[in-house]
């Protein structure tokens, strides 16, 4: 009896020993396509969220705020953003299909003063600030050792994360022992879950987790947009009217 006893228990082991080889190689790729699936989603809702903004540029000429609530209008006063950071204004910007909780973060250009202060989010930016102003106070020489807010460029830092380096305080200027991808981001938008917030305009490009990255816009790119939004405001002012 005893004998028959242990062979069923040789039995059941073997059993669950070729399960475990056979379904092994099997989760393993069902938890890499989970993984793959995750990335190539969150790739598209960054897609749209960059299209939604540059979008809203082209049509208005500014950036968009940040909102109070989730999924709501951006909140604004006057010409000025109500909040610096906050939630997605997918009610401004109609970015309905996006997956997940997304906030947002907007630069000012403190160190420059009034009236330059709000000119990224206002309604009329080249009455407060020329182009060629703007241009002049992104393209300054920079350094990372400014705080936060205080140099001549936008406030948001964008950082690449370096492998074993601890992120640097959420107060402390620049990128700390990470390295500086871009000083002249103005507008960011990143899934709740990620690790940016409450970082006080720090902004991390996480190598490993791709998923959680934000999308970004810069100086340069607004730019270009404002050009453009030129170029085809003039085209439609040429257009002879019907008769």
């Amino acid at each position: 009896m005893s004998n028959s006893r242990g062979f069923m228990l040789i039995e059941v082991a073997l059993v669950i020993m070729l399960v475990a080889i056979i379904l092994g190689p099997v989760l393993h790729l069902m938890a890499s396509q989970s993984r793959k699936d995750l990335v190539i989603e969150q790739l598209r809702n960054r897609q749209m969220v960059l299209e939604a903004v540059e979008g809203f540029v082209l049509a208005n000429g500014r950036l968009p705020c940040p909102a109070v609530q989730k999924d709501g209008l951006e909140s604004r006063l006057g010409d000025a953003c109500t909040n610096r950071e906050g939630w997605l204004p997918s009610s401004t910007l109609n970015t309905w299909g996006l997956t997940g909780a997304w906030r947002t973060a907007v630069a000012t250009l403190e160190q420059a003063g009034e009236p330059a202060l709000n000119a990224l989010v206002s309604n009329r930016p080249f009455a407060e600030l020329s182009p060629q102003q703007l241009a002049e106070i992104v393209l300054a020489p920079y350094t990372a050792n400014y705080a936060l807010g205080t140099g001549p460029l936008p406030a948001i830092h964008l950082c690449q994360e370096i492998a074993g380096q601890n992120l640097p305080a959420n107060t402390t200027a620049g990128c700390g022992q990470h390295t500086l991808l871009s000083a002249s981001a103005v507008w960011v938008a990143y899934p709740n879950e990620a690790v940016n917030q409450n970082r006080y305009q720090q902004f991390f490009i996480l190598p490993e987790q791709p998923a959680l990255n934000p999308a970004w816009l810069s100086f340069e790119r607004l730019n270009w947009l404002w050009m453009k939004r030129g170029a085809l405001d003039s085209i439609h002012h040429q257009q002879p009217l019907e008769n």
